[in-house]
């Protein structure tokens, strides 16, 4: 177990204010929009059953070292929900098997230590696989939600993953994985391309396309959630592929998820509807049950760095 003093010092400590952030990045646009020719839109069959799969973080304190190093102590917390048609949305965890719970202390790839800092019984492990401290604790959250999205492709159920596709998580008919992503600031497009989308409607898709090219290709469609115009409601899914002997597989799942997901959200007056859909809020607000009080850490956590300082 590593501890303070040893060969770094802290110097500042400082609660984290907001888990989300107040600015967000401009668009940014593809030169070129590489679509799909062969690809033929239609109607797609309502799903019977889909897999969510989803992470949650909870930031507790943020500190800096006298070399300069910003760390951010963290919690994260995975899991997965399943939606079936005739039966609504249920966790598949509880009290009982809990999801995967870490607590970590993010800092960039380049801080020298390695381990773990215990604070009154709790144990949090040292990441570092970013440039920064929360983007290493992004990193790490990542990397569980692969292995819980790994659990569920045998299950003979669809699974979607929230947040972009993943080449380490290649597609497989009938198993997935899909990306759901929410928050489009890189498009993939051109402007003018991803300027049509706008006047989509409720449950229709874009043509597909390729968004990059090397071992595997990622291919996606954007979907309109809801009627009206402007990008309100519009999201789009991906997935990597191995071969284009999958393309096919995709193309009836895309259409399958168009015909499905406007019946997951609402157009209501509801923090992040409709894109963040209905049974990943509810994963979302399950998830955050099992991570610790953020004012009983930062309490803890504020005692034990001054009192080290």
């Amino acid at each position: 177990m590593w501890r303070w003093g040893e060969s770094v010092r802290i110097e500042r400590v400082e609660s984290v204010q907001n888990e989300i952030e107040e600015h967000r990045r401009d668009q940014s646009f593809s030169e070129k929009s590489n679509f799909l020719e062969e690809d033929s839109r239609e109607a797609g069959t309502v799903l019977e059953r889909i897999i969510f799969v989803d992470g949650k973080r909870r930031s507790f304190v943020w500190i800096e070292t006298d070399e300069g190093f910003r760390g951010v102590f963290a919690e994260l917390c995975v899991g997965a929900v399943v939606w079936e048609k005739d039966r609504g949305t249920f966790p598949l965890f509880s009290p009982q098997s809990p999801p995967v719970v870490e607590k970590v202390l993010g800092f960039s790839q380049n801080f020298p230590e390695e381990g773990y800092v215990e604070v009154e019984g709790s144990v949090f492990k040292i990441v570092k696989g970013g440039r920064e401290a929360m983007e290493s604790v992004d990193s790490h959250l990542r990397e569980l939600e692969i292995q819980e999205v790994r659990k569920h492709l045998q299950s003979g159920t669809l699974v979607v993953k929230d947040g972009p596709a993943v080449p380490e998580l290649p597609f497989r008919e009938g198993a997935g994985p899909v990306g759901l992503v929410k928050n489009v600031n890189t498009t993939d497009l051109r402007r003018e391309d991803f300027k049509k989308l706008r006047s989509l409607r409720r449950g229709e898709r874009s043509q597909m396309f390729v968004a990059g090219i090397g071992t595997m290709k990622k291919i996606g469609v954007y979907v309109k959630l809801v009627d009206g115009e402007g990008t309100k409601g519009l999201i789009r899914l991906e997935a990597y592929v191995e071969d284009d002997a999958q393309i096919p597989f995709l193309k009836k799942t895309f259409d399958d998820l168009a015909a499905t997901l406007p019946r997951l959200t609402a157009d209501l007056p509801i923090p992040r509807l409709p894109e963040n859909i209905l049974p990943i809020q509810f994963l979302e607000e399950s998830l955050s049950r099992y991570l610790t009080d953020k004012h009983y850490m930062n309490t803890k956590l504020f005692a034990y760095l001054r009192a080290g300082r």
